[in-house]
């Protein structure tokens, strides 16, 4: 794991775009920059309760940043002691394809610091794991990683996954109901009263105002 140091405490989502963790694909030489702005937004997390889901959608210019932003809502609290398995369907129907969108969980502070997981995906079918402890983010995966099991495509839907196994202690990855991986962390951490939501990350790139970034999670 390879640690990167967080310039503002709360844009702990610096990893959704910095440098070696970046969404990109494997034959495209961009790389989007370090240290992208980040915020829980919930605002932007529209939810639509006759289809149950959320929808995040914007083409504001104001977060087209030369870093990129990272946006995302922890709508959901686990009110049990154990954690409870969390899938979300995810589509994205617009904005970069290398741009990575997906989940954020196990929210909550240790030690009065910032601490929370994430998995994301993007459309060119890569993943990531990462986590963020006492201000510093943490690769559990060594960073992206290419998998068959992703759709890839815009408009494209995949279920992501995770659960926990009591016994080995491990959480359990799974996209599109395939077993991807599994990752712990050692850090004490508490299920109940955690929150979980979604995350999307605007590149600096984007083709604003005309193709908003609009990405559709269902649970």
């Amino acid at each position: 794991m390879k640690g990167i140091s967080i310039f503002i405490l709360m844009s702990v989502l610096v990893f959704f775009t910095a440098c070696d963790f970046s969404a990109y694909n494997e034959e495209d030489e961009h790389t989007l920059p370090e240290q992208p702005a980040a915020e829980e937004k919930t605002v932007l997390f529209e939810e639509d309760e006759q289809k149950s889901c959320y929808v995040f959608e914007t083409n504001d210019t104001d977060y087209l940043t030369a870093n990129g932003y990272t946006l995302w809502s922890l709508p959901y609290v686990n009110t049990e002691d154990d954690f409870v398995p969390y899938t979300v369907r995810a589509t994205k129907q617009g904005g970069r394809s290398e741009a990575g969108f997906g989940i954020v969980f196990c929210e909550q502070k240790i030690d009065e610091k910032p601490f929370m997981l994430t998995v994301l995906i993007n459309s060119n079918g890569l993943y990531a794991i990462g986590k963020i402890a006492d201000g510093v983010f943490y690769h559990i995966n060594d960073g992206w990683k290419k998998s068959d099991y992703i759709y890839s495509g815009s408009g494209v839907s995949n279920s992501i996954s995770v659960m926990f196994d009591s016994e080995s202690k491990a959480f359990i990855l799974r996209i599109n109901n395939y077993d991807i991986t599994t990752f712990t962390i050692s850090e004490n951490i508490s299920f109940k009263n955690s929150r979980a939501g979604f995350a999307v990350v605007i590149a600096g790139n984007e083709d604003f105002p005309n193709n908003p970034v609009k990405v559709t999670f269902e649970r």
